[in-house]
């Protein structure tokens, strides 16, 4: 079976900017999924959050971007937001932002490390996060 992480959206957004995404470590996972040798799932909230920022031309990334990504490499793969992981995430107590501890819950229901520069998330006792 293949490692498998959840990024959320600013290791999404500077792995596609081709940046180096966060630290050496995080990068490596990057070029893993670049090779086909790990899943990297999406939480539906990420794709969101694409959204929000390109309308406000805060980045160059969009959806279809996104989606291009996915059919470029199978090994991407979307989670839709469901009652378990709403459940999850009220459980969550150390991450008050919301879109935040979705993200974060979304990863804790998959039982999968987060992939991200947000120290809050990186400090949750909820989460493990690739340092």
């Amino acid at each position: 079976m293949k490692y498998s992480y959840l990024a959320d959206t600013q290791a999404l957004i500077k792995f596609l900017e081709g940046k180096k995404v966060i630290n050496k470590e995080i990068d490596d996972i990057f070029t893993k999924f670049d090779n086909n040798e790990i899943l990297i799932f999406l939480s539906a909230i990420t794709l969101v959050e694409i959204l929000y920022l390109e309308e406000r031309n805060r980045i160059n990334i969009n959806i279809e971007d996104i989606e291009s990504l996915q059919k470029l490499n199978p090994n991407l793969i979307f989670i839709e937001l469901n009652v378990e992981i709403i459940k999850t995430a009220k459980k969550i107590t150390d991450i008050n932002e919301l879109h935040d501890r979705l993200i974060a819950a979304t990863a804790r229901y998959l039982k999968i490390p987060i992939l991200t520069n947000d120290p809050i998330i990186r400090k949750s006792k909820f989460v493990k996060s690739v340092k």
